[in-house]
C-alpha cells in the first residue's frame, strides 16, 4: 500500500506554521532562528521563524520577534491538546557573519538566547541545536517524525528565500 506523498513547504522568517498532514517544512537562516516544536505523543511537529530577539516598544506584536513567533508556536500545540512535557524543541541559525548584508553585531547570539530562555520559561526540552557560527542555514524539518536536517551555506541567496514553491 502506497503512503499518501508528504507535502512541501517553505516558510518565510517571521511566520508560523503546524500543518495538520504530514510535511517538509523548510526555510532559510542567518542571524534569525528556526525553531521546530514536535509533540511525540501526537507525531506532529510545526516551526517558527523569526529574525529579532526583542520587540521595541509601541511596535506591533508580530512573528517576526521571538516571543510572538516561539509563544504563537507553543499556543498552537496547545490548541490541538498537546502538553509541554510532550514537546521537544530544536534551534538552528543565529550566525554571525559580518559579510553578510544587514549584518548587525551580536544579533544572532541575542536570538539564540532568546529562543532558549522562552523554551526554558515554558518547560520545552531543546532536543537539539545548531546554532551560531558565521554561516546561515537550509533547514528541513519532516512534521510528522521531527526530524531535522540543517545545511549550513556560506551565502543566503533571494532564491532561497523565496523559492516558486508555495510559501508563507
Amino acid at each position: 500500500m502506497d503512503e499518501a506523498p508528504v507535502k512541501d513547504f517553505f516558510l518565510k522568517p517571521g511566520h508560523v506554521f503546524l500543518p495538520v498532514e504530514p510535511t517538509l517544512i523548510s526555510t532559510v537562516v542567518s542571524s534569525g532562528i528556526a525553531v521546530t516544536l514536535y509533540d511525540f505523543r501526537k507525531g506532529m511537529g510545526g516551526m517558527a521563524s523569526y529574525l529579532e530577539p526583542v520587540r521595541p516598544q509601541h511596535v506591533l506584536s508580530t512573528p517576526v520577534y521571538a516571543c510572538p513567533a516561539i509563544i504563537g508556536l507553543i499556543q498552537m500545540f496547545r490548541k490541538i491538546g498537546s502538553r509541554m512535557e510532550h514537546l521537544e524543541a530544536q534551534l538552528f541559525g543565529g550566525s554571525e557573519n559580518e559579510l553578510m548584508s544587514g549584518f548587525v553585531a551580536g544579533l544572532g547570539e541575542k536570538n539564540i538566547e532568546a529562543a532558549l530562555e522562552i523554551l526554558d520559561r515554558e518547560g520545552i526540552r531543546v532536543a537539539g541545536q545548531d546554532v551560531g557560527g558565521y554561516r546561515g542555514r537550509k533547514v528541513v524539518f519532516q512534521s510528522a517524525t521531527g526530524e531535522a536536517l540543517a545545511a549550513r551555506v556560506n551565502a543566503i541567496r533571494k532564491k532561497d528565500w523565496y523559492p516558486s514553491r508555495q510559501a508563507i
